[in-house]
């Protein structure tokens, strides 16, 4: 007769379920820390994809957004289903640039996709920083959140036009670096 079970091996990514703000209920990866917890990180897409939440902070990579039944409806006033968001951002761009371009990652060797949201506070910005892409939660009015898909891919592209072209955030190569990921 068997008294007890203990599960000690659990899956990394997992398919859950995102509420998010801008782009609807979508399916994302996450990862399984244990039974009960769930986390915005992935390893499937080149060498991960990570969203962290800064929580007001300007400095550091944050804290881990968490979920216990991986059913991402963390909607709430601190507007934390806009980590679902870039983090459903960086998965899809992550997939276009693989699936039209053959590209795995901005660097085509697998680059971890790292996102900060909730930066600063009152920050009406989203930005690349040479490392990681970080997103403010704008203004409240008429600002919202700075995390919607094409913000996403924006930044990340800036990215991916620093590993491939190198161009010199200036003048005119500045202007071509910003047209690039606005397309």
């Amino acid at each position: 007769q068997v008294i007890n079970t203990l599960a000690r091996l659990h899956d990394a990514d997992v398919v859950a379920t995102a509420i998010t703000k801008y782009s609807g209920t979508r399916e994302i990866t996450t990862d399984s820390v244990n039974a009960t917890t769930y986390r915005l990180q992935e390893v499937g897409r080149g060498n991960g994809i990570e969203t962290y939440d800064l929580q007001g902070g300007t400095t550091g990579t944050g804290v881990d957004f968490l979920d216990t039944d991986n059913y991402w409806n963390n909607v709430n006033p601190q507007q934390d289903e806009v980590a679902t968001d870039a983090h459903f951002a960086a998965e899809m761009t992550y997939d276009y640039y693989w699936l039209e371009h053959g590209r795995n990652s901005i660097d085509n060797n697998g680059f971890k996709l790292i996102s900060r949201v909730h930066y600063d506070v009152g920050y009406v910005n989203a930005f690349w920083d040479g490392t990681q892409m970080t997103y403010g939660d704008g203004n409240g009015a008429p600002y919202t959140p700075l995390t919607s898909l094409d913000i996403g891919g924006h930044e990340i592209t800036h990215g991916l036009t620093e590993n491939s072209a190198n161009l010199v955030y200036s003048y005119e190569s500045g202007a071509l670096n910003e047209s690039f990921s606005d397309v």
